[in-house]
């Protein structure tokens, strides 16, 4: 793990220093707003369209356990079926530019291994109201999911059930800056009817929490913003209440963007502190680094994160996870492109079990293809998948195939 991170912060290094070769001739004072620039994109890509009222709708079919972190093996037998098909549909409604109105409503369904006994229906339904103003963007919103998501840190495919609400925006003093907001309030649980392959308890991680996010950006230089921004969140666990936290989370990054290469950094210190004075409290540095680059018929992108999560390893109540990805894509012809990459995962346990400290490693190298046909696109992703753990039995590894297949109505 400790290798591939250094060779992906080489990458991210040259491309940062062929970036600043370009030179940053062009200001940018775009004095649109980005949640309203990204809505309008959207309204531009619906199927239908009706005086007020548009529609999104999509169909796609997916490997149930894949993520754009790593790759998680499903069902009894590692080689064994796991797709998720779903089909996304988000209807818009415009009384006046200034409001826009969205209801989205995703319904899936999820065939694990072969047996009807193995398969299960899902969705994700959410209300948006959007408010742009000359100066302000405003999104409140409200939403509820319960579907089947991989869950790295217990190696399984978990049904998750979210409940969230919350109001998020951007305000725009001037062409060059302006402030980025989010608060929300979340419930989330794992209910115990669930596709697993050992007794793990994941109801130890039911618990509610209030977030806050705020984000000050200033276009210094030409080309690249420099932003601050500070994260607070309070944690209640129903099932455990020494779990009960706060995290604190405050730090300071850049973007830039000079059209073919885009870069951004945020890092800071991070805290989790426990209400209960027996349990561990963690502090460290939290950050991300992602860059991306177009080039003729090639494109790339590469990124490195830390962060911590929340842990049901007896005697630790958080992990330390650290993230890796590299990818690099080719555009053979109008309908065919190719594509490699490899995605990386550790996760890091503080307090030691039975004198060993815990660390779980996943990864997965893959090569892959898409292939489009007017409104149908598909393709296949190969690669080998290796997970190593210090606890005993827990290794796994082989070649996993991931199927994609998208269809636009």
């Amino acid at each position: 793990m400790s290798g591939v991170c250094q060779r992906l912060t080489g990458v991210l290094i040259s491309l940062l220093v062929a970036a600043t070769l370009q030179g940053q001739t062009l200001r940018d004072r775009d004095p649109d707003l980005a949640g309203a620039k990204k809505l309008a994109a959207e309204l531009q890509e619906a199927n239908f369209h009706s005086g007020m009222f548009y529609l999104w709708s999509r169909f796609r079919i997916a490997d149930a356990g894949y993520t754009e972190e790593a790759y998680l093996p499903t069902g009894e037998d590692s080689g064994g079926l796991a797709l998720r098909v779903e089909a996304p549909q988000r209807f818009y409604f415009v009384p006046r530019r200034k409001i826009v109105f969205t209801a989205e409503l995703t319904p899936g369904y999820n065939v694990i291994s072969p047996g009807d006994e193995d398969s299960r229906v899902d969705y994700l339904a959410r209300g948006d109201v959007h408010f742009l103003f000359n100066h302000l963007y405003l999104d409140v919103y409200t939403s509820r999911a319960d579907q089947l998501r991989p869950l790295l840190a217990a190696n399984e495919l978990a049904r998750t059930r979210d409940d969230e609400t919350g109001v998020a925006g951007e305000f725009k003093y001037s062409s060059r800056t302006s402030a980025q907001f989010a608060v929300r309030y979340r419930k989330q649980q794992y209910p115990e009817d669930r596709f697993e392959e050992d007794d793990i308890p994941l109801a130890l991680l039911d618990r509610s929490e209030r977030n806050g996010r705020v984000s000050f950006v200033h276009k210094t230089f030409p080309l690249t913003s420099l932003f601050v921004s500070a994260e607070a969140s309070q944690y209640e666990f129903s099932a455990d209440s020494r779990r009960d936290s706060s995290r604190r989370w405050a730090g300071a990054g850049f973007h830039l963007n000079s059209g073919r290469t885009a870069l951004r950094v945020e890092a800071g210190p991070v805290r989790l502190d426990f209400d209960d004075p027996s349990q561990l409290d963690y502090s460290g540095l939290a950050g991300t680094a992602a860059v991306s680059r177009s080039s003729g018929h090639f494109t790339y992108s590469a990124g490195i994160g830390r962060d911590i999560g929340f842990a049901i390893l007896a005697g630790n109540n958080f992990y330390v996870a650290e993230t890796a990805n590299a990818r690099v894509g080719y555009s053979a012809t109008r309908r065919l492109s190719l594509r490699g990459g490899v995605v990386a995962e550790r996760h890091t346990y503080e307090v030691p079990v039975d004198g060993v400290r815990r660390r779980d490693t996943i990864s997965f190298t893959s090569v892959g293809f898409d292939y489009g046909i007017r409104r149908l696109r598909f393709g296949v992703d190969a690669g080998w998948y290796e997970r190593n753990t210090t606890t005993p039995d827990g290794d796994d590894s082989g070649i996993r195939y991931v199927v994609h297949l998208s269809f636009v109505p």
